[in-house]
């Protein structure tokens, strides 16, 4: 990669990316940290691993059989740690097969009363060849895992497991570790089981640099150790979209004041700051027509069609060499001055280093053609006006802050064939006082009651419980809505918790299946996704229905038959991924199963041959 295309605006990145395992080698496992999440883009990521070919995130989410796939394959694989109360809201039916997946979800915090910001990833694939090095790669970003549309920044590193430690990458073999300690300790889920010798890997991982850099640092602010030191030298150029006053004095007061520095951000953030501070840099935002595109053929028009700034990245020039800083960190004292913020964040930021004359300069590479033709001077519009509506917003995500800081545990209990929920604090909870004029509505996720049961007297601590309703078994989630409304103005914050389940029914995992399953149809469609590592099923393939597949069965061209008999000869463990499949199908009240007759007829002639391999050591990561 060239040094002028990091910031290229063509140089797209998927995020699905990342996950690529490279030629030769497969997907084994991965840790992801993201400030802010939605469960449906969170459903995607294990389908993209699954499918390699699936890419378009609409495309994923309509077709359910897929996401189920995907899901049951990386359970156990991924661990994704957010912000709590930074989970946004849910369809019912992404929320019912999160019910499969939700244990690779935790909800943290920052010790130190900011937000827990970091937006990273690390991933190791094994070898296809017995004996060769694990490879990991390493993305480090600005984007949260979420279907926002903004300007963002990722640099993704590739890299070799050696057989001595590489001290650089301490910083991040300390935040990895420190993760599952920062959930609430009430309702704290184990550790992901491969966590400890994916540390290990890390630690002796050594990465190959772009950009002509010659070294990389890693930097973790807001746990005490490790932080990302504030930049000195001859030039400096900032792109961020939050900025505060005390930051950017902090930034701008170790270069010369003859230098001049460069600030990109947000216009709505640079009304906020102080003429003072304003003055000592060369001030930027993104031009208006970086986030229109209203399909005009205009040759001005950048081709994109993203939002907002998101990015943040931090230009050095020292001497003879150039620094790039990325990742989490606004310009803003909760994320870069740990040391007096009376809240400080969790920020991981990577710095590559290198000589000018390899890497370029920040004029060069930061303020090329491509990326200075998105850039307006910045023009004050004043200070910004706050608003009824904006005042009930900041209000409501206060209390959303106070909410998420309880620990919650849903009780279930069976009732006439249902479960009924009833919620309580995992703890000693401190009673939050709501105004008169705010509502607070509770449910889970998958429950009819989109408005919520009032939880107003539960949360200011009047009673010690709160009765959710009854759902199916299979529509038993841990995953709970919350909608808080102001009344007088009808501003509403919807976001979305976990809670700890006690008392979940057995079976509840089967329960899920057969209810996303439903019928014969998906049942196929889910062979097909089951057996389409052996070339015969692909992502986004349709169906032919039961009645088809009947027709076809014994005949040639047949969808499943051939590829069964293909897995019996290959021995791979396609056939004992079924076997278990067809026993969670099973209805445990001895109803109709939604497995044809003529399907398991046919799978006699194949069962006895799954027996013969139950013995063997169970493939790593399977969970079928």
């Amino acid at each position: 990669m060239s040094a002028d295309s990091f910031f290229d605006p063509d140089n797209r990145q998927l995020y699905t990316d990342l996950l690529r395992p490279p030629e030769g080698y497969r997907f084994e496992d991965a840790i992801a940290t993201t400030y802010s999440l939605d469960l449906e883009t969170a459903l995607v990521i294990p389908t993209s691993i699954v499918f390699r070919d699936a890419e378009n995130r609409e495309e994923m989410l309509a077709n359910p059989m897929a996401l189920l796939e995907g899901v049951e394959r990386m359970a156990g694989r991924l661990a994704i740690y957010c912000d709590r109360g930074r989970i946004k809201g849910t369809r019912p039916d992404a929320a019912r097969l999160m019910a499969l997946y939700e244990n690779t979800i935790t909800e943290v915090s920052a010790p130190r009363g900011g937000a827990f910001h970091p937006k990273l990833w690390c991933v190791r694939f094994r070898s296809e060849t017995a004996g060769a090095s694990a490879r990991m790669r390493l993305g480090i970003l600005s984007r949260n895992l979420t279907s926002d549309r903004s300007w963002d920044l990722s640099l993704c590193l590739d890299g070799v497991v050696g057989n001595t430690a590489n001290p650089s990458n301490a910083p991040l073999e300390r935040l990895l570790r420190k993760l599952p300690e920062l959930a609430n300790a009430a309702t704290r889920p184990p550790a992901p089981v491969f966590l400890p010798s994916l540390l290990q890997d890390l630690q002796r991982c050594r990465w190959e640099l772009p950009l002509g850099a010659s070294r990389v640092l890693f930097s973790v602010n807001g746990l005490d150790r490790d932080i990302w030191p504030l930049p000195t030298g001859e030039r400096l150029a900032i792109v961020s979209p939050f900025v505060s006053d005390d930051a950017l004095t902090a930034l701008r007061g170790a270069f010369p004041e003859e230098s001049q520095c460069h600030l990109v951000a947000r216009a709505e953030e640079l009304d906020c700051l102080t003429p003072e501070v304003l003055e000592r840099f060369r001030v930027q935002t993104l031009h208006e027509l970086a986030t229109e595109n209203d399909g005009e053929d205009n040759e001005a028009r950048p081709t994109v069609d993203l939002e907002a700034l998101h990015a943040k990245a931090y230009l050095i020039e020292r001497g003879q060499r150039l620094q790039i800083s990325v990742g989490s960190a606004n310009a803003t004292t909760p994320a870069l001055l740990p040391q007096t913020a009376k809240r400080s964040n969790i920020e991981v930021m990577a710095s590559l280093e290198g000589p000018i004359s390899r890497m370029g300069g920040i004029d060069s590479v930061l303020f090329s053609d491509s990326f200075s033709k998105l850039l307006a001077d910045y023009v004050p519009s004043g200070p910004p006006v706050t608003d009824d509506i904006r005042v009930a917003e900041r209000l409501l995500e206060n209390f959303r802050d106070e909410i998420a800081r309880l620990a919650l545990v849903l009780h279930c209990r069976e009732e006439g064939g249902l479960i009924r929920l009833t919620l309580l604090p995992a703890s000693r909870p401190l009673p939050i006082a709501f105004p008169d004029d705010v509502t607070c509505g509770i449910r889970p996720l998958t429950h009819e009651n989109t408005y919520g049961f009032d939880a107003i007297s539960f949360f200011q601590g009047e009673r010690p419980s709160l009765e959710l309703g009854e759902l199916a078994l299979g529509d038993l989630t841990r995953w709970l809505g919350l909608r808080l409304r102001h009344e007088p103005t009808g501003a509403e914050l919807h976001f979305t918790l976990g809670a700890r389940l006690v008392g979940l029914p057995e079976g509840r995992d089967a329960a899920v299946l057969r209810a996303m399953i439903a019928n014969a149809e998906n049942f196929f469609r889910l062979l097909s996704l089951l057996l389409g590592t052996l070339g015969e099923g692909r992502f986004g393939t349709e169906s032919t229905g039961e009645g088809q597949w009947v027709r076809q069965l014994g005949q040639p061209g047949t969808s499943l038959l051939e590829p069964l008999v293909r897995a019996l000869c290959m021995g791979g463990p396609e056939l004992e991924q079924i076997d278990r499949l067809l026993k969670r199908l099973e209805d445990p009240t001895g109803g109709a199963s939604i497995v044809p007759s003529e399907f398991l007829e046919l799978w006699e002639s194949f069962a006895p041959f799954v027996k013969t391999t139950k013995n063997k050591k169970k493939k790593k990561g399977q969970t079928w």
